[in-house]
């Protein structure tokens, strides 16, 4: 039933990743979505390492998942991605995960919008990549990532601040994108978070967030879905979006 093009792995669900009810938390969710697009990148002949030999990168620009069932501490899931090829300077990747020996029915539904950088500069890559197009594969799991509005009438109901530490950083030298969950997670209402079910989460990035930055974290919330924004002096560096069901 698999398509060529399509990177999978297979793992349990560790103790370390969930929460107070035994289920996987949002940010390491990402760290998953994360590590396979490395692969995936890898399997389209663009890993970490040839980028880096060029001066390039990846950078991961948006992305959005739905938590259809929520695993939990010892869950055995099968993780799949492929690319869904290129719109403008945004190259797009999606994602799928199973309960392993149920393909029938995903648990999580994911798709990402990632822009190829130049490593001294930080602008975008506009020349020939040489990616195998063949290799790219139409299939939606999610309609592509769009920008996040908070709207206007939601007043700020939190906040919180974060100062970048040694453990926020990766490979780049900034902290990693999937951090940024971790402290919009932190930002909510401790007893709020217990009681709910995550569902949905959205992020746009817009800057980059190094070690020793304190960034201010405003929340807005509507209902079950809450808005954090991220903000490193005056400079905004994220918005992420949060949606929860409540415990049944």
């Amino acid at each position: 039933m698999m398509a060529a093009p399509i990177v999978e792995d297979k793992f349990v669900i560790s103790s370390y990743e969930t929460d107070t009810a035994a289920r996987i938390k949002g940010q390491y969710i990402q760290n998953h979505l994360q590590e396979i697009a490395y692969q995936g990148s890898e399997f389209c002949g663009c890993s970490y390492e040839v980028l880096r030999t060029r001066g390039l990168f990846w950078a991961l620009n948006r992305i959005h998942f739905q938590v259809l069932e929520c695993p939990k501490w010892g869950d055995e899931v099968i993780l799949q991605t492929w690319s869904r090829g290129q719109t403008g300077p945004l190259w797009h990747r999606n994602f799928r995960m199973y309960k392993a020996g149920d393909m029938s029915s995903p648990v999580i539904l994911g798709t990402s919008a990632w822009t190829l950088l130049d490593l001294e500069n930080r602008s975008i890559f506009r020349g020939e990549t040489g990616f195998d197009e063949s290799l790219h594969y139409a299939e939606d799991t999610l309609p592509f990532c769009t920008k996040i509005a908070v709207p206007r009438e939601l007043g700020q109901v939190g906040e919180a601040t974060h100062t970048v530490l040694f453990s926020d950083l990766d490979t780049n030298g900034h902290a990693n994108n999937c951090q940024y969950t971790q402290w919009a997670m932190d930002a909510l209402p401790l007893e709020y978070v217990k009681s709910h079910i995550l569902r949905d989460v959205q992020v746009c990035y817009y800057h980059e967030i190094h070690a020793g930055e304190t960034v201010a974290l405003s929340v807005a919330r509507d209902g079950d879905t809450w808005f954090v924004t991220g903000k490193v002096g005056e400079l905004q560096c994220f918005v992420e979006r949060i949606e929860f069901a409540a415990e049944a």
